[in-house]
């Protein structure tokens, strides 16, 4: 028998979060400070842009399969 731990995907999910608010910030203050070409600032634009959809994707799965079971 496996217990569910409702906990630990909450707590997974924070952590998700809190890592890509952190490289999106991050991202941000490069293209402020750092980025004088365009082609620089579309690299992190877009980076931007796959962060947000990676962590979307992966939290969507971690709820899935949190239902799932």
């Amino acid at each position: 028998m496996t217990q569910k731990k409702p906990g630990l995907f909450k707590l997974l999910e924070i952590i998700i979060i809190i890592l890509v608010s952190v490289l999106i910030i991050t991202n941000l203050m490069y293209i402020k400070d750092a980025c004088s070409s365009k082609q620089c600032v579309m690299t992190n634009v877009l980076t931007i842009i796959l962060l947000v959809w990676a962590t979307t994707f992966w939290l969507v799965v971690i709820k899935y399969s949190d239902k799932k079971k």
